[in-house]
């Protein structure tokens, strides 16, 4: 999946530093990354090389990756993609460069996750309480008012992802709107005051008027595009009805499939691909 950087390892201590040389500096604007190409490999630009180009644009620390080396990464969210002078074999790129194509993949994690941060960052400049500015905090991750002094941290949402099987049957959807390209699995937002496993079971029998039981947790995944918190489960059908009762306004498509019916694809980066690969390969 897309966080997983072994043998690189992502440190995300916040902490107040300012940029080396060789920093990279995750440039977003209009929902699209500056990347630079080289020798068949991509990367964000190093500060160096952009150093004249952000000028008094503000700079904010968001995290390291370590292996034999440190590297750390900084935020940089222009106005105007022209106020960054283009670099040679460079490009703005968007989500689906990241996900699909950018190499090495831990720099697609890195965009993803200085995203999930950049729109947390664009969405709490005033305070909720009194509406004045706010200010990053020097010690820690977190937004302060000094007027009224409301602290406010990184939002995660979390959702569940739910792989229900009966016999050799895995239950698979698309979504009303989405490009339908792949097959998904039955998804959506916990609700205030019901546990991980009560919102897997509810948001099923919602889009699909199915019962559960058995209900497992797999695994979990940053979705910084977003800023979700994917959390997946696996479960049975609970009974011998497995009549699908399908959400129109939710879901284009609910059925059962067998592993040799479900398409294969190359992509894997999320938790719900990754999900469906080991049901297919008999590893669920």
């Amino acid at each position: 999946m897309l966080q997983e950087i072994a043998p690189k390892r992502f440190k995300n201590t916040y902490e107040n530093r300012i940029p080396s040389p060789c920093s990279e500096i995750v440039c977003v604007c209009e929902q699209q990354f500056l990347i630079v190409h080289e020798n068949g490999s991509d990367r964000y630009p190093y500060y160096h090389e952009i150093e004249k180009s952000i000028g008094e644009q503000k700079l904010t620390y968001l995290f390291a990756i370590e292996d034999e080396v440190r590297t750390d990464y900084f935020l940089l969210t222009p106005e105007e993609k022209s106020r960054i002078e283009t670099l040679p074999e460079s490009s703005w790129e968007d989500n689906r460069y990241m996900m699909r194509r950018m190499q090495p993949r831990y720099e697609a994690f890195v965009g993803m996750t200085a995203q999930h941060l950049q729109q947390w960052y664009a969405q709490n400049r005033f305070c909720g309480c009194c509406g004045q500015p706010m200010e990053h905090d020097g010690k820690e991750r977190m937004m302060r008012c000094k007027a009224c002094n409301n602290r406010v941290y990184p939002k995660l949402a979390p959702a569940v992802v739910v792989a229900v099987r009966n016999k050799d049957k895995l239950l698979v959807t698309k979504y009303v709107g989405g490009l339908n390209r792949f097959y998904a699995l039955v998804a959506g937002f916990v609700e205030v005051g019901e546990t991980l496993e009560e919102a897997a079971a509810r948001e099923v029998m919602e889009e699909t008027g199915l019962k559960i039981r058995d209900i497992k947790y797999f695994g979990s995944q940053p979705w910084g595009f977003v800023g979700n918190l994917m959390i997946g489960y696996t479960a049975w059908l609970d009974g011998e009805d497995d009549t699908i009762h399908r959400d129109e306004q939710e879901l284009a498509v609910a059925t059962w499939l067998r592993a040799d019916e479900i398409p294969k694809t190359e992509d894997y980066n999320s938790l719900t691909r990754h999900i469906i690969r080991q049901f297919c390969e008999g590893k669920l």
